[in-house]
């Protein structure tokens, strides 16, 4: 139903259409501000990077929602466990995408300049630090988590369910950046996304919790899905 989701030559168009964004955006920055307004104007880097933030963030709990369905039996519709794993995985691998969209425009924003060091490095930037290095440490968690995906084989299911346990510390940190350093978390409705997204993973992962004490004290083992479909670490 979801083959193409399947498909490594679709999956690399789509990821390197992204890396291919956030590629020019740091050309751009590279080539001067002079350069960069006069193709782009001076605002767009600022809505493309908040639009690239807030699109992120939707895939990351749309990510996080299905992987939990999935390993507390919990999903709807005609997906099967497989497809509905292919779709986590390829959900999460797309919120990368965007983050690093994300890290491109904030690259050639004029408006509040960042430099390489302020997007790589913990607490170096001057502005909002504390919020900022949520997202520099959630950058490199989430691309931790994704590559996993293709490294299972080889660190073996154990290490990387384990592994795929900080998808949770992930979600607490996007979320915090959002919130702290987000130019538009002021706004009524990311309000009410932060406010839906949390309250909807929590309740989600209260349930997976509740489901697993039940099958301890009923002594049935939790359904085992193949190999090539098991949820990473939730």
């Amino acid at each position: 139903m979801i083959s193409w989701l399947k498909s490594p030559t679709a999956l690399a168009i789509g990821l390197g259409g992204l890396a291919g964004a956030a590629g020019c955006a740091l050309l751009l920055h590279l080539a001067g501000a002079g350069a960069l307004h006069a193709l782009t104007g001076s605002a767009l880097p600022w809505y493309v990077t908040r639009a690239a933030a807030i699109t992120a963030y939707v895939l990351l709990t749309s990510s996080m929602l299905l992987g939990l369905s999935i390993t507390s039996k919990a999903q709807a519709g005609s997906l099967n466990r497989a497809d509905a794993f292919t779709l986590h995985q390829f959900l999460s691998w797309l919120a990368w995408g965007f983050v690093g969209l994300h890290v491109g425009a904030l690259l050639v924003d004029t408006y509040q300049p960042f430099s390489l060091i302020d997007v790589l490095v913990p607490f170096a930037s001057a502005y909002r630090t504390t919020a900022v290095a949520l997202g520099v440490i959630g950058l490199y968690l989430i691309g931790v988590l994704v590559t996993s995906f293709s490294l299972r084989s080889r660190i073996g299911h154990r290490a990387w369910r384990a592994i795929h346990f900080s998808s949770f510390l992930l979600f607490v940190l996007a979320t915090l950046h959002g919130i702290f350093a987000g130019s538009s978390s002021g706004l009524p409705v990311m309000q009410l996304l932060y406010l839906f997204s949390g309250g909807a993973v929590g309740l989600m992962l209260l349930y997976r919790i509740a489901r697993s004490r039940t099958q301890a004290r009923t002594g049935r083992p939790t359904a085992a899905v193949g190999r090539s479909t098991r949820l990473p670490g939730v």
